[in-house]
């Protein structure tokens, strides 16, 4: 059973999804079991007929995470849209600033499997798939599959 929103998207009763302008879901998305979405003062933008799969955790950080159309999201990912500085030794990190915002950006076909981590900065371009359990920053080209730790192009897809 989903919880269905006036925008047509489904959000199941075990996900855990902060209520906020910052978040928004487009129409035919939906957010699977105990999934995490929050803002941390940047926006969340899911396009339409996305997928957000079991235990999967999105995070802005201080930047924002935009999804396009048409992604799925496997389950165990996390997307992170930014991070605290670590710099300094004399101040404790949990008190230490955002570092400046990057975010993520997501283009529309992108397929990212089960367990993997994009990082802040990254920007995955349409019809790019992540192979499981890599860890990605930086920019994925169109169509590219990419693999690893760190994340490596493998393949294109034709």
């Amino acid at each position: 059973m989903y919880h269905y929103l006036r925008n047509r998207a489904f959000i199941s009763p075990s996900a855990r999804v902060q209520l906020s302008s910052q978040i928004t879901f487009g129409p035919g998305t939906v957010v699977k079991a105990f999934a995490v979405v929050q803002s941390s003062g940047g926006r969340v933008a899911f396009g339409r007929n996305c997928a957000l799969s079991g235990f999967g955790h999105i995070s802005t950080g201080a930047g924002d995470v935009i999804i396009g159309d048409h992604v799925r999201i496997a389950p165990n990912c996390t997307i992170v849209g930014g991070t605290k500085e670590i710099r300094r030794r004399d101040v404790l990190i949990v008190k230490q600033p955002e570092a400046e915002p990057r975010g993520v950006i997501i283009q529309d076909d992108v397929l990212i499997g089960a367990g993997s981590v994009i990082l802040p900065g990254t920007h995955l371009r349409r019809g790019a798939v992540v192979g499981a359990g890599s860890v990605v920053q930086g920019e994925v080209e169109e169509y590219a599959v990419v693999a690893g730790a760190p994340a490596r192009v493998v393949s294109h897809r034709e």
